[in-house]
């Protein structure tokens, strides 16, 4: 049915534990209610069959409220904390039935391997970090998160961070240094792709600039991937990639996650028409551009949910999904096309290259 190679599923928990969300506890229930329009529950999730979830660890307070280029030396903490309470989570009684956490690839293809249709399904769970902020400007953090079961890490996200120049990605504020997006990877941000390579902690260029992606391509020789992005042809953003970038992905093997918000999908007039308007028809529109210029073979999808964003105006929670495989049908005439981006492109991809050194 789906393995999402980027989703939220405990956004609204972790910020309540964090430390501005502890000092001022009105915060998260203010995001949560206006500000978060989308749904991910593990009932829901394991009902609707899908079959992954890449749960992406983001602490946004403490991101944006600490010094925007200079990493904050209690992030690590923070992040290992997240993936603390996602582990306690995984393990109630009201969650187990539902989902699984898998710390490598292989347990993912362990887990993977149950039919649907038996007692023992259940929709597997991975750790992911989004932002390499989460290393707190330690590199031997690491391999901590390595042997965690971290499997991917998008290396920047709105901020530099000291790692490398981040993209625009949101309509509502310039994201910090994006003044500067020629920048590329600082050392330490070159330093840490290596040492991920070395790891086999897969490597998400989502987020960066074309300057930082370039960067990344340059510095390893592994299949990368992007978790969740757009294509600059079809909307011309500083968050979407371009063409040469996108072939690069396929070309080492890797995956290219399209992301389910329409605004960064096409060329919207204002945010204001992508609410209207956006629907998973421009989430149709971008697979199948990646599929013609990329192959089938390389394409994933990466809804983003709980992740604060705009959602597609015909899909609010995550169990809908079954309404782009729909559409993905109608498109390609081909359940097996279907079949490998809703799921089977990033399920290989991750057993494939999780660990892999």
């Amino acid at each position: 049915m789906l393995a999402d190679l980027h989703v939220h599923p405990m956004v609204n928990e972790w910020l309540e534990v964090t430390p501005v969300g502890i000092a001022n506890p009105l915060l998260p229930r203010l995001a949560k209610a206006f500000a978060n329009p989308t749904e991910v529950t593990w009932k829901s999730s394991y009902e609707a069959g899908i079959d992954v979830l890449c749960a992406a660890h983001i602490n946004l307070f403490d991101e944006w409220l600490s010094m925007p280029t200079d990493p904050d030396p209690n992030a690590i903490a923070h992040t290992f904390r997240m993936m603390r309470l996602l582990e306690e989570e995984l393990e109630k009684p009201e969650v187990r039935n539902y989902a699984v956490l898998a710390k490598n690839a292989q347990q993912l293809n362990s887990f993977i391997q149950v039919p649907k249709t038996g007692p023992g399904f259940r929709t597997v769970v991975v750790h992911a970090l989004e932002g390499g902020h989460a290393l707190g400007g330690n590199i031997d953090s690491l391999d901590e998160f390595a042997r965690r079961g971290v499997a991917l890490i998008t290396v920047t996200h709105f901020f530099h961070k000291g790692i490398g120049s981040a993209a625009n990605a949101f309509p509502y504020f310039a994201d910090d240094n994006s003044k500067q997006p020629y920048l590329g990877l600082s050392e330490f941000g070159r330093a840490v792709v290596k040492k991920m390579e070395k790891l086999g902690i897969i490597i998400d260029v989502t987020h960066g600039t074309s300057a930082t992606i370039a960067d990344v391509l340059s510095e390893v020789s592994c299949p990368v991937i992007a978790t969740h992005v757009s294509a600059r042809t079809l909307g011309d953003h500083a968050y979407s990639l371009r063409d040469e970038h996108l072939q690069e992905i396929a070309r080492r093997g890797g995956v290219i996650g399209v992301v389910l918000m329409p605004y960064w999908l096409s060329n919207f007039n204002s945010e204001h028409e992508a609410l209207e308007n956006g629907s998973l028809k421009d989430a149709v529109r971008t697979i199948r551009y990646i599929v013609k210029l990329c192959g089938p073979d390389h394409v994933g999808i990466a809804s983003d949910f709980e992740g604060y964003i705009p959602p597609p105006k015909d899909m609010k929670c995550l169990a809908e999904i079954g309404k782009l495989q729909s559409y993905l049908d109608d498109e390609f005439g081909d359940p097996k096309i279907t079949d490998k981006i809703m799921a089977q492109n990033t399920i290989d991809f991750l057993v494939k290259n999780w660990g892999r050194k």
